[in-house]
């Protein structure tokens, strides 16, 4: 009898988070089963209401108890927005529960870098995650100067399913920000499919929220490439 491979239940804000999971995992966590679970007005209505609202957080916690009760052996959001209630909801359970870049941050946060350079399709998106790695960052006792870069016309490029424009867009501005920092990260799961592409032309180390986040649970549930 095979053994039963571990469940990983994905919990998607946008359908366009779904395939640079799908890839990110099968590059660093093949033996995972992926159960996708998607509710596409999750960040429309986050943004209508200004924010996450209560009734929006209990319907993130409704979807990971769901996802849990289902039989998932660990969840991951790929909705940064909806990191806190990943969190929230990690204290009360016994199985794995991550926000999007959790793995991310913690993993930059053990090379104690000095600098950290943060790239994103969208303006907001970008400052968002920088803000966050700094809290991350200084909740750790560390003091890291974190600088960002928009690729410009990239959200357009992921939009319309163009991965080789949007990989040349990513790669020149890593090829900018990487002369002033020790390290970049991507800022949203729709540039991980550029990772490869980026990381030969950039001067410094290139990290992928979802790259990391399958990895760590490979480490978590076992099951990590050959």
């Amino acid at each position: 009898m095979s053994e039963k491979r571990p469940t990983v239940a994905l919990i998607h804000a946008s359908p366009a988070s779904v395939a640079p999971a799908k890839e990110a995992f099968a590059a660093d966590f093949p033996d995972a089963q992926l159960w996708n679970l998607l509710d596409d007005r999750l960040v429309v209505d986050a943004d209508a209401a200004g924010g996450l609202t209560r009734s929006l957080r209990d319907r993130m916690t409704t979807l990971i108890t769901y996802a849990i009760e289902g039989g998932a052996d660990a969840v991951q959001l790929s909705c940064s927005m909806y990191g806190p209630v990943a969190v929230e909801v990690a204290g009360t359970q016994t199985v794995t529960v991550l926000a999007s870049d959790q793995a991310m941050f913690d993993h930059v946060a053990s090379l104690r870098p000095q600098s950290v350079g943060v790239i994103g399709s969208l303006q907001s998106a970008t400052s968002d995650s920088a803000e966050r790695l700094a809290a991350a960052l200084s909740s750790q006792g560390l003091d890291v100067r974190i600088e960002t870069a928009v690729a410009d016309g990239a959200a357009q490029a992921a939009n319309a399913g163009n991965g080789d424009l949007l990989a040349e867009l990513v790669a020149t501005t890593a090829q900018t920000l990487g002369q002033s920092v020790e390290l970049i990260v991507l800022a949203q799961y729709s540039l991980a499919p550029t990772l490869d592409v980026v990381q030969v032309v950039s001067p410094v180390p290139v990290l992928s929220p979802p790259h990391l986040a399958a990895s760590t649970l490979a480490k978590i549930l076992g099951g990590g490439p050959q």
